[in-house]
């Protein structure tokens, strides 16, 4: 008899260094996605690690949006039901007062007569019951005011319309820059409203009475243009730009009176270091750290205060 190899068991081959190197790899499978996860670790932990960094945020005012826009349209809507029904003669009357008072400051008149007599012709309005109707007589002005001053952007030219009821909103604002190179008005409509129901309040000396006071997201949107386009005063004009953050400092100042929620020491470290004071503006951070240990401006307030601390400390 032969006998049949293919019968014959043979012995299995000792592990290779292929199949060695098969049962390691094995083990380090996925590794990439590994390396990949450890390294996102290690990245944005030195990232929340406090580092000097020069102070560069100046925070505005958080605005919502949605209900300026709702506000807008409930005044085109008050103003439009009061041109359709018509206004009683004595809030017309008060109507007029604001008008000559804005004439008269537009021409560098006196005004003390324009606001006794509009002083007079208010309390008319509250003696027949109607002061509710105020709200209605601003609303038409203010959509006068805001034709008005589309007009001027249009034309590049003053209109009766914009003098008598912005009064010397006109030269304010070019004396202050508000103006783009292009002729625009460097505002929102919402801003806009604010600006002049601003102006309106205080000629008929509202501005702190219910409901003519303006809400915290009006102050918002008011702050938040004086900090984007501060009030220049002439003392300052010879050094627009510390002029400038001098006026931001107090905007902040009287911001953070009606808005708690603004990180007003933040925001003063800011500017404390534009204008030239690393001391001031390291105790500003030092103060916004006290208050808010975590929070959206903590980790930025640490490296500012770093940076301003070094500074300060090399002077």
């Amino acid at each position: 008899m032969r006998r049949d190899p293919g019968l014959v068991k043979k012995s299995p081959a000792p592990a290779g260094k292929h199949a060695l190197g098969r049962g390691f790899r094995r083990h380090l499978q996925g590794y990439e996605l590994g390396l990949l996860t450890v390294g996102m670790v290690l990245t944005f932990s030195l990232l929340a690690l406090p580092r000097a960094s020069r102070p560069a945020t100046l925070p505005l005012p958080r605005i919502d949006r949605a209900q300026a826009l709702r506000s807008n349209e409930r005044e085109r809507e008050l103003s439009s039901q009061a041109e359709t029904t018509g206004l009683p003669y004595e809030l017309r009357a008060v109507g007029e007062a604001v008008r000559h008072y804005g004439h008269s400051l537009n021409q560098g008149l006196d005004t003390g007569h324009d606001i006794d007599d509009l002083r007079e012709r208010m309390k008319a309005v509250t003696a027949k019951g109607q002061a509710s109707l105020l709200l209605s007589l601003r609303a038409v002005q203010t959509q006068y005011f805001l034709r008005a001053l589309a007009q001027f952007e249009r034309e590049g030219k003053p209109n009766s319309e914009l003098e008598e009821l912005g009064g010397d909103f006109l030269r304010h604002a070019r004396d202050n820059g508000w103006f783009a190179k292009d002729g625009r008005f460097s505002a929102d409509e919402a801003t806009r409203r604010v600006l002049f129901q601003l102006h309106w309040a205080d000629l008929i000396d509202k501005r702190s009475s219910f409901p003519f006071a303006p809400t915290l997201n009006d102050w918002r949107l008011y702050y938040r243009f004086l900090l984007l386009h501060p009030e220049l005063s002439h003392t300052s004009l010879s050094e627009p730009e510390s002029g400038a953050d001098v006026a931001r400092v107090r905007v902040i100042s009287a911001l953070s009176r009606k808005d708690p929620d603004y990180p007003a020491f933040f925001a003063r470290g800011y500017l404390f270091d534009r204008l030239g004071d690393p001391g001031a503006a390291a105790a500003a951070y030092r103060a916004h750290l006290g208050q808010h240990e975590s929070g959206p401006y903590a980790l930025l307030a640490r490296n500012y205060l770093i940076d301003t601390l070094q500074r300060a400390g090399s002077e």
